[in-house]
């Protein structure tokens, strides 16, 4: 995975024998203390004391992950995927993309992911479309227990709406989902049901 020591011992201008002189043991056993950190097995303390002994400090840090690393959406690339589906016409994959947000959502473990997720989106330009997912993010933040970002706050339509195919749906459909919908949604005049934002 890395070659610090023997990297340490180009600089320093040490070959093995005198890296194994300094450290009290054979050229053999430093021979594998490089063989064992170039497959990423070495102990840190062997390679802090590899690389103590050529004169060099081994620093280790952290940073935390980001939802991208973990090839996860987060709040901004949900809403930009979204809106572009809009745009070209495809509302079917825009609820697509907005359960598939919230699954990822789901799966933002630290409170880095969950804060990468949550930062604020720009608008998507279908206002039914913008008050959805602000209205699920907030929905499915308060089902984790976390407090829903600012930018999730959103009017009711002034139209109720069901969101999917817009080709119109039957009054007595809308009315059968209607029955079993999520309230949290409904107060904002949409109609959809938690198993429709289930990527199960």
């Amino acid at each position: 995975m890395s070659d610090l020591i023997r990297t340490a011992r180009a600089r320093a201008g040490a070959s093995i024998y005198d890296l194994a002189a300094r450290l009290g043991v054979t050229a053999g056993a430093v021979s594998q203390l490089e063989q064992s950190e170039r497959a990423g097995t070495i102990k840190v303390a062997s390679l802090q004391r590899a690389l103590e002994a050529l004169g060099e400090r081994l620093h280790v840090s952290a940073t935390p992950a980001t939802m991208a690393e973990r090839h996860l959406m987060t709040a901004r690339t949900a809403a930009q995927a979204i809106d572009a589906e809009i745009e070209a016409g495809d509302p079917a994959a825009a609820l697509r993309l907005t359960v598939q947000a919230l699954d990822h959502f789901r799966r933002a473990d630290s409170e880095n992911e969950i804060a990468d997720f949550l930062k604020k989106p720009p608008t998507i330009r279908d206002t039914r479309w913008d008050t959805l997912f602000a209205t699920a993010v907030a929905w499915e933040a308060e089902r984790r227990g976390i407090i829903a970002p600012r930018w999730t706050r959103r009017a009711a339509l002034e139209h109720e709406w069901m969101p999917g195919q817009d080709s119109g749906y039957s009054a007595r459909y809308i009315d059968f989902v209607k029955s079993d919908a999520e309230p949290e949604f409904l107060q904002r005049g949409i109609v959809i049901r938690e198993k429709d934002l289930s990527a199960a």
